[in-house]
């Protein structure tokens, strides 16, 4: 099943993705578009451009053009020039995550071949242990009042020395280079990540992105730079740094970004910088609904009001399971602003078109982005219109030539003939059983029918027998009494549709930070109770 996205397209820009947002927004220079909640530094949309534009002259200089260019950091905004000269150059940009033990660190710098990791004098100490005897180079991004220093490699040594990017930075005369044929950065993942607790990259493809950039039904103006979105997401994670990269740049707005993301930080950032627009994480949302009341116009915790009236959108990622729209209700009435869930990047749905959709379609992640098409297979067949299946989507910077390649979403679900998406669960979590495949929210809403019944989800317990390998769906369940037999009869009834079918009960479901179960941790307790 093919389905084109009904909103309306436009012609496509010629380029690579910074060349495109810095043409769209290098007539606003002085605009200030990102700025440090903790430190209050500013960065203008001149700085971001000139900055990123000559690291990656220098980076091109160096030999490491169409290569993975590293930031070992978490906090510091600086990485988004990396991000930008990284694009810039035809390569890749990696976050490697500062939450790993120096061997998985290492593991992390050899697998990928980085020739060049970024970090800040926080972090050099870490680096240096975990790269010994490497040959790698290592930038210092918060090394006196430069943008950017080299230490030299190997970074055993750490000895300071001139830079290309500081003779760079310093010297006007220099041409930085700009890609500007489509065959190159566009058709390449843009974006390479790490998932938490796995050992493999996850590669991110910026398919879809800035085809239209046009916030609210209205194209960016110079004007619009007023409003202040704050961003109580990562921006070190996949979703956040190009948050932070594309989206005031081109919509013209103004971010604030936290460096912590606790419900407290993001409370007094709304205070202090009276934001129209909030990106916040589900834990982060959820924590506040848990603890936060409405008084008057502010929200009180514990004996702290905060002045949240300025909100009007809250943005939060991935809002989907059977708490989805209970949470939705609890947000909208507490903040008394509406609550829109983003489907995938930040930036694609920001910018390209996911949020259009109101009032919210039920069950619906969105609409699909302008200039995609998505394909609807089951087993690498086309399923018919209405079926389920794996969704697979296709844009024109995936084209390679006369043959059209479709980027693999890993979602399960449909797309009706107007575009709708509808998502019923990670092709990874789904339960294969000889009577057919079913999505574990399906199970999950049927337990939740139950009284007894508080929390539950539902996964797939592949077991080896003398006869092969054999599936059985596991309900891991909450009951509001804790005691397993006020919903022992659930399991009974449940027999006749899914057959095997069996449950633990347990005290809490552990969920990551999209709000859904988290199936990995499920797996393992199962495992563990084996």
């Amino acid at each position: 099943m093919l389905v084109a996205s009904p909103l309306r397209s436009q012609l496509l820009p010629v380029g690579d993705i910074p060349t495109h947002v810095f043409r769209s927004a290098e007539s606003r220079p002085g605009d200030v578009v990102l700025v440090d909640a903790e430190t209050e530094q500013t960065f203008t949309i001149g700085d971001i451009i000139t900055t990123s534009m000559r690291l990656a002259a220098g980076l091109s200089q160096a030999g490491h053009s169409g290569q993975v260019i590293s930031v070992f950091d978490n906090t510091s905004l600086r990485c988004v020039y990396v991000y930008y000269a990284a694009l810039l150059i035809g390569g890749t940009y990696q976050s490697l995550g500062t939450d790993v033990d120096a061997s998985q660190l290492r593991e992390r710098i050899q697998r990928s071949s980085t020739p060049a990791v970024f970090t800040t004098r926080k972090y050099v100490a870490q680096l240096k242990e975990a790269t010994r005897g490497m040959n790698l180079a290592v930038y210092v991004l918060d090394h006196g009042n430069c943008k950017c220093r080299t230490l030299c490699a190997p970074p055993e040594s750490l000895a300071q020395c001139p830079s290309f990017v500081h003779r760079l930075l310093d010297d006007p005369m220099f041409a930085p280079v700009r890609i500007t044929e489509s065959c190159d950065a566009m058709r390449q993942p843009a974006y390479l990540a790490y998932v938490a607790g796995s050992p493999a990259p996850l590669t991110l493809s910026h398919y879809g992105m800035l085809s239209t950039h046009q916030i609210g039904g209205q194209v960016a103006s110079s004007q619009s730079h007023r409003r202040t979105v704050v961003s109580a997401i990562p921006f070190a994670n996949a979703h956040g740094i190009g948050n932070i990269a594309h989206y005031p740049m081109l919509s013209g707005s103004r971010v604030v970004q936290l460096s912590k993301v606790d419900p407290q930080s993001c409370l007094e950032a709304i205070t202090k910088w009276q934001p129209s627009t909030l990106l916040v994480t589900y834990d982060t949302l959820t924590s506040i609904l848990a603890s936060a009341t409405r008084k008057g116009n502010k929200l009180a915790v514990g004996e702290h009001e905060y002045d949240t009236g300025s909100l009007k959108v809250i943005f939060t990622h991935e809002l989907r399971g059977c708490a989805a729209e209970s949470i939705r209700s609890q947000a909208s009435q507490l903040f008394r602003a509406r609550l829109v869930e983003l489907y995938g990047f930040m930036e694609t749905g920001l910018v390209a078109g996911v949020i259009t959709e109101y009032p919210r379609i039920p069950g619906s992640v969105g609409i699909l982005c302008s200039n995609i098409t998505a394909r609807v297979t089951e087993d690498g067949r086309d399923v018919e219109d209405g079926c389920f299946g794996e969704i697979l989507v296709s844009t024109p910077r995936m084209d390679t030539g006369s043959v059209t390649s479709y980027f693999n979403t890993g979602d399960y679900g449909t797309v009706t003939q107007s575009g709708v998406v509808i998502v019923k669960a990670r092709v990874a979590d789904l339960i294969r059983l000889p009577q057919g495949v079913f999505a574990p929210a399906d199970i999950e809403a049927r337990v939740l029918e139950h009284p007894a019944v508080v929390d539950c989800a539902a996964i797939a317990d592949a077991s080896q027998t003398d006869d092969g390998c054999v599936v059985r769906p596991c309900v891991f369940v909450v009951t509001g009494d804790g005691r397993p037999t006020s919903a022992e009869s659930l399991v009974t009834a449940l027999q006749v549709d899914y057959p095997g079918i069996y449950a633990r009960f347990t005290g809490h479901i552990p969920r990551c930070f999209r709000g859904e179960p988290d199936r990995a941790a499920l797996r393992a307790m199962l495992a563990g109770q084996a």
